[in-house]
């Protein structure tokens, strides 16, 4: 089967490298904003009533597929791939909820921007607290981590 997904829009960033980017938006993430294709902007209409958006976006810039890695906030031990947010996926697919702050026209303002700049954007989709907020989530070995101080580290 194959599968082809063409790009709706691009994301801008500050960051230019993987090395500058930053692990998790809601640690380290900043403005940034999105491109949408103009075919795509009647999509648009109610999104400005949202705080936060989803977007699911490709890695264009990995090449890389690994099964297994160490990830950046648990170094010393190797993990699944589908057990961390590390973009080495098989299919190089990237999800992350971003601070909608304002849209014009076709260009979305937003916050929390964790991806590279010029990254090729599939999908938006609002973020619904009934729907995308879980009570009490079980995070496997995330929940082993120091939050408090990788949140301090980072500010």
């Amino acid at each position: 089967m194959n599968i082809a997904f063409n790009p709706i829009g691009i994301i801008n960033s500050p960051f230019v490298n993987s090395c500058r980017s930053p692990r998790q938006a809601q640690i380290e993430g900043k403005k940034g904003s999105i491109i949408l294709n103009e075919e795509y902007c009647g999509g648009l209409v109610g999104l400005q009533d949202f705080s936060h958006i989803i977007v699911i976006y490709y890695f264009h810039r990995q090449a890389e597929i690994k099964l297994e890695v160490k990830p950046c906030f648990d170094p010393h031990q190797e993990h699944g791939i589908f057990a961390t947010r590390f973009p080495a996926r098989p299919n190089h697919i990237g999800i992350s909820v971003l601070s909608l702050t304002s849209i014009k026209s076709n260009i979305l303002y937003c916050a929390d921007v964790d991806v590279l700049d010029g990254t090729p954007l599939l999908d938006i989709k609002p973020y619904v607290k009934y729907f995308d907020q879980i009570d009490n989530p079980k995070c496997g070995w995330y929940d082993n981590i120091d939050w408090a101080t990788i949140t301090r580290r980072a500010s």
